[in-house]
């Protein structure tokens, strides 16, 4: 059989969680004896329709017409934006068509689309195949707001939101079988109307995140006395970072305490800057898999700090492949992952704080 996966990112230019779903749902496929192949983005003209191997994973990257990359999305004006989602959802598809044509698949499972200009995937199948099988994996809000980024205490839809739901739902109507690793995902886009004629999974990730040994020569500063908490994600106003900051400075270089801070993204200067002030925080910035599990087994407590809608953050089932305990504030399908004694509120540092000194004693 034959498995073509469809997701924006893959590495090496894979950013969080949903690359590394499709990577092992992918390798999983291999397992099963089935033909795989990736379609995904190009981040050059040059790489454009060009085919890579991953071991046995073929993939094949594209650039779709857009007046520009899916990497610099976040370099643009609203106004500007506005005009490169219109191209993405409605432009054309000449590349997938020709590729899927070729590749002659059994089973297409999309995963994230935006940026790829792929929004009549419907179409496209219905044209090359009639049995061809439609599977979509959830991975966040995205076919409600293109961002994939809403508030924890997010409640009603804005008129914009509205639309671009209604555009998605037929754009996804076909779908035979959609997945999510959380209930509260699946509740979110059923209430919505979402997948009516879908059939609908919840499938649980424990699984996927299988702990390696492997060796990292990563130094890191903390001593054996202090107990060690640990972030590892974007750097960025949604995932938490600030509030997490503001936090810490209650622990300003008390002893026994220690954060390692993983990540990249827009705020990390302002962070890099905070942490200069501290003798109890170290930087790393992004860390390839070998040093991230040389961090893993060298912490005690992750903190999942986030203040928007989570879906199933793996960065938890990472964790605790390596033993760590976990807090994290209640938000989404979090509180699936962790217990309620580890969960606080989305942005109250009070309550962060008082989580903290519980681990301590």
């Amino acid at each position: 059989m034959k498995i073509v996966f469809i997701n924006n990112l893959y590495k090496p230019y894979a950013r969080g969680g949903a690359e590394k779903v499709v990577e092992q749902r992918a390798l999983k496929a291999l397992e099963q004896n089935n033909e795989v192949t990736i379609i995904t983005l190009a981040k050059n003209k040059s790489e454009h329709n060009q085919v890579f191997w991953d071991g046995k994973i073929k993939i094949i990257r594209i650039y779709p017409q857009n007046i520009f990359s899916y990497f610099d999305l976040s370099k643009h004006n609203y106004f500007i934006k506005l005009i490169w989602h219109f191209i993405d959802i409605f432009g054309c598809m000449s590349e997938l068509k020709q590729i899927l044509l070729f590749e002659k698949p059994n089973i297409v499972e999309t995963h994230n689309l935006i940026g790829l200009g792929v929004y009549k995937v419907h179409k496209i199948l219905k044209f090359i195949k009639s049995d061809v099988k439609w599977n979509h994996y959830l991975h966040d809000v995205q076919l409600v707001e293109p961002s994939g980024v809403l508030a924890w205490d997010h409640q009603k839809d804005s008129f914009a939101q509205k639309i671009y739901s209604k555009i998605m739902k037929q754009k996804f109507r076909a779908v035979d079988e959609v997945s999510s690793p959380s209930k509260f995902l699946k509740e979110f886009y059923k209430k919505r109307g979402f997948f009516q004629n879908s059939e609908f999974r919840v499938q649980n990730l424990q699984s996927v995140f299988e702990k390696k040994q492997e060796k990292s020569n990563l130094k890191l500063e903390s001593t054996n006395q202090e107990l060690k908490f640990l972030f590892v994600g974007s750097l960025t106003e949604h995932k938490g970072i600030r509030v997490l900051m503001k936090a810490w400075d209650f622990f300003d270089n008390k002893q026994g305490y220690w954060l390692n801070i993983v990540g990249d993204g827009n705020l990390y200067a302002e962070v890099d800057e905070w942490s200069k002030n501290k003798k109890n925080v170290q930087m790393f910035g992004r860390l390839e898999s070998k040093q991230l599990e040389n961090i893993y087994n060298h912490s005690d407590i992750l903190i999942i700090p986030s203040i928007c809608l989570e879906n199933y953050p793996t960065v938890i089932l990472e964790a605790q492949k390596y033993g760590l305990q976990i807090i994290a504030s209640d938000t989404g399908g979090i509180r699936e992952l962790v217990v309620e004694e580890n969960l606080f509120e989305p942005e109250n540092v009070e309550e962060l704080v008082k989580k903290i000194k519980e681990k301590s004693r």
